[in-house]
């Protein structure tokens, strides 16, 4: 199994790819286990997440895809074989997916299995912001939440200089129009894209004015940006 790490420009992420040697186990045809990897392998890419977590506005996204385009989220069938019993792992619509974890299941180490070709699927953890409770939130808040991100890329980078947050990216569950208004002393309106996405720059936001933000519906995931304007055009 080949395993790497890399930090994304955009987000502090981690990625592996899935998929060992041909299990020869039977099981239903469309539950048919195609490769397996050793749990910790899985476990060490999933530590970032609980670094992530000792953030009071920041959450783990860990995510899986596939990398053959007609497969889908899912499509994924992924079981971790403990000793104590099958454990099914879940995999959302979007990919998002939620591993146990635990010291008792490192030290046993147990085999994980999907029903995935060797080395398609690749499973990341991201930097996520927690996603506000109401549809209005003050703009002072979600920039709490940036600033624990910076503090997490400086620990991160072990003292090496790192890049600071530009804003945030906010996805809506796509199929319906969705829309920021940053109200202040004046109001701005902002519309996702095709994608449900809006990016909200922290060069457009004036401190000073303390702005509301309000969201037309609640957004799916929430993301420090770290790219530019001219990646948006």
């Amino acid at each position: 199994m080949a395993i790497a790490q890399a930090a994304r420009v955009a987000r502090w992420s981690r990625w592996i790819a899935i998929g060992l040697i041909v299990a020869p186990l039977c099981a239903p045809a469309a539950e048919a286990v195609v490769s397996t990897t050793p749990y910790a392998a899985l476990y060490n890419v999933l530590r970032p997440a609980a670094a992530i977590g000792e953030y009071s506005r920041l959450i783990a996204i860990e995510r899986i895809e596939s990398k053959l385009p007609d497969v889908r989220a899912p499509d994924i069938r992924i079981t971790i074989r403990a000793g104590s019993g099958a454990i099914a792992v879940p995999v959302g619509s979007d990919g998002n997916v939620d591993f146990p974890r635990g010291d008792a299941l490192y030290a046993e180490n147990p085999m994980v299995e999907t029903n995935q070709p060797k080395g398609s699927l690749a499973l990341t953890v991201s930097v996520g912001l927690r996603i506000p409770s109401t549809l209005q939130v003050a703009w002072s808040e979600l920039a709490e939440g940036l600033a624990q991100a910076d503090a997490l890329h400086a620990k991160a980078s072990g003292g090496a200089p790192a890049a600071t947050t530009r804003g945030i990216e906010v996805y809506f569950d796509a199929g319906a129009p969705a829309s920021i208004i940053l109200a202040g002393k004046s109001e701005y309106l902002l519309q996702a894209d095709a994608a449900g996405r809006i990016v909200l720059l922290r060069d457009r936001i004036v401190e000073s004015e303390q702005p509301q933000v309000r969201f037309s519906r609640t957004p799916s995931r929430m993301l420090p940006y770290m790219g530019d304007r001219e990646s948006l055009r």
